[in-house]
């Protein structure tokens, strides 16, 4: 069931439910099954979020998170001074306290329909990250059998996502090394930990790249929120 009206606020709140539920873990250090053993125990479409489990999720080393010591709450604070401060709210100024608070990761993500495609495409993230293909970290949303959402989002994490480099370093990984052809966006969890989801009050898109494969080339284009021209990838 989708949430036509749903704003802001309302994915925000669903995200940190999701957030401070249970993490299903694979770290490759610690788990006693392989790999192999714990996808087919936790398949994202047989996984149920009423079961209390908000992420299914993989790290190649158990030590590195999405983020280097990310000072959240400073963000948070600063997040509120800038707008009682009457200066623009846009991409450039909230970049401004991300790097300010070293809050520089983001993911690619993709929304996937349940059953066996999402399993599928879940099972070749799983085996990118964990082969070192695709950075560090990488985690899919179970079967949402409480909140009526048909698809399932699956996120892939860089670092810094100020360096254009990294992340389409990433892109081309996910493309060509997992060979995933599904459309991608891609989003600074600054926004994430701000609460600033789609249809947010200032207007802010907080997915700032589109990954579109072309299967008739075998490349992807990007583009970016400003309008530029694609770029092929």
């Amino acid at each position: 069931m989708a949430h036509p009206k749903a704003d802001s606020e309302h994915f925000f709140a669903e995200a940190l439910a999701a957030d401070n539920d249970i993490w299903v873990e694979f770290d490759g250090e610690s788990n006693e099954e392989t790999l192999e053993e714990w996808i087919e125990a936790y398949k994202p479409s047989q996984t149920y979020r009423s079961e209390g489990i908000g992420w299914i999720c993989v790290r190649l080393d158990q030590k590195v998170t999405s983020n280097l010591s990310p000072d959240v709450i400073g963000l948070q604070e600063s997040w509120e001074q800038l707008q009682r401060s009457g200066r623009p709210i846009n991409y450039q100024t909230i970049t401004q306290l991300a790097k300010a608070h070293d809050v520089t990761s983001g993911k690619w993500f993709m929304h996937v329909d349940s059953g066996g495609k999402v399993d599928h495409l879940w099972r070749l993230v799983a085996y990118g990250v964990m082969e070192g293909k695709l950075g560090q970290c990488a985690k899919v949303s179970p079967f949402d059998d409480i909140g009526g959402h048909v698809k399932h989002v699956i996120c892939i994490y860089n670092e810094t996502f100020t360096d254009a480099e990294e992340v389409f370093q990433l892109e081309n990984a996910i493309r060509h090394a997992c060979g995933i052809k599904c459309q991608m966006k891609y989003k600074p969890d600054v926004y994430t930990y701000l609460g600033v989801y789609r249809k947010n009050k200032w207007g802010l898109r907080p997915s700032v790249y589109e990954s579109v494969y072309d299967i008739s080339t075998g490349t992807s284009h990007v583009t970016t929120n400003s309008g530029e021209e694609p770029m092929e990838c």
